[in-house]
């Protein structure tokens, strides 16, 4: 059993709380500010403007929302089904100008699996589509909503569930969530042969699902996705950790199913066309999220994928993502070179 350095439950509660380590905003405002600012489109609001811990409708009104202007802004597909689900939807902003095929980069949202959505993803498109680049933005069932299935769903959950899991989930659970987005990327191959190179971005528990979708058996799927690239920000690679924190009162993960949805435990060797991948920290992110991240692009390293570590200053869990509508961070411009315009 892998354990961590911060073993003891305080100091577990403590390196699994993104909010305690950054240095700008207390723990009671940063989540806050983060939803405002991503709604915001990444403009900062003024040093304690909208940031404080008081009821919402009482804050003054943030910016016009990201998501609305790319939507109002870019040509868009919303809220396609990929899956039955509720959540199983994506949006799609199609690039300004786009050629005949065009790459796609697949936006899979944080939140620590339990909040969030694909309509607080799109703060990041505008600066994509104009460079020739589809963004799609992929929703996912969070938890608490799914539980072990009751006996008399089971039927129905079967129906949803690959024949190989050892017993019937419905939506919420880690598995659940880890297949929607494998299942949402084979939607996009098969209903948009135009795409041509899949790049995945993943913040915190999204950077977890994109780096479950490169130990994926595609052979279960009968398609094989170009996926080119990954840059995985800020994730969490190892669960098992997760088990003794409050992070799990929702996720209600077993120690099974923390090991099963490990990326770390499940890296496949590389093959000549492996995709590149990037793996990317903030300064202020808690030790034990750095040293997920540092252990996690060692061990892709040692079984042959092209991987690099990005250590990014002055920033922590929260603006290391806010940032990407920004043209001159340095993450944004390495994104924008992984993800070439055809």
């Amino acid at each position: 059993t892998r354990r961590s350095p911060a073993a003891s439950p305080q100091a577990l509660e403590d390196h699994y709380s993104p909010s305690r380590w950054s240095p700008r905003l207390d723990r009671d405002t940063i989540i806050d500010a983060h939803l405002a600012v991503t709604a915001a489109g990444g403009e900062r609001a003024t040093p304690g403007e909208g940031l404080r811990s008081v009821p919402r409708p009482l804050a003054p009104p943030p910016s016009p929302p990201g998501t609305e202007r790319a939507r109002a802004s870019a040509q868009t597909l919303l809220h396609v089904p990929y899956g039955n689900g509720d959540r199983e939807k994506l949006d799609i902003y199609f690039p300004t100008d786009p050629s005949e095929t065009f790459p796609a980069l697949v936006y899979i949202h944080g939140g620590y699996w339990q909040c969030l959505s694909k309509d607080d993803s799109g703060f990041a498109a505008l600066p994509l589509v104009s460079q020739g680049v589809a963004v799609v933005a992929v929703g996912y069932d969070i938890a608490p909503k799914g539980r072990r299935c009751p006996a008399e769903a089971a039927a129905a959950c079967m129906a949803r569930c690959p024949p190989t899991l050892p017993f019937v989930l419905c939506s919420g659970h880690m598995d659940a969530m880890v297949l929607q987005v494998r299942r949402s990327l084979v939607f996009l191959v098969e209903q948009y042969p135009r795409i041509r190179g899949i790049y995945l971005c993943g913040h915190s528990a999204g950077a977890h699902l994109a780096a479950m979708v490169l130990s994926t058996d595609w052979t279960e799927f009968q398609v094989v996705p170009d996926i080119k690239g990954t840059v995985l920000v800020s994730g969490v690679y190892d669960l098992e950790p997760i088990l003794y924190t409050y992070v799990n009162d929702a996720l209600d993960m077993s120690r099974e199913v923390a090991q099963r949805n490990s990326p770390m435990r499940h890296i496949p060797p590389a093959v000549p066309a492996a995709c590149e991948v990037l793996v990317a920290v903030a300064q202020h992110d808690s030790p034990e999220f750095r040293r997920q991240s540092q252990e996690y692009s060692q061990a892709l390293r040692a079984a042959g994928w092209s991987v690099s570590l990005l250590d990014l200053a002055g920033v922590d869990h929260f603006d290391v993502i806010e940032k990407l509508s920004e043209d001159n961070y340095v993450l944004t411009q390495v994104g924008r070179r992984a993800v070439p315009r055809q």
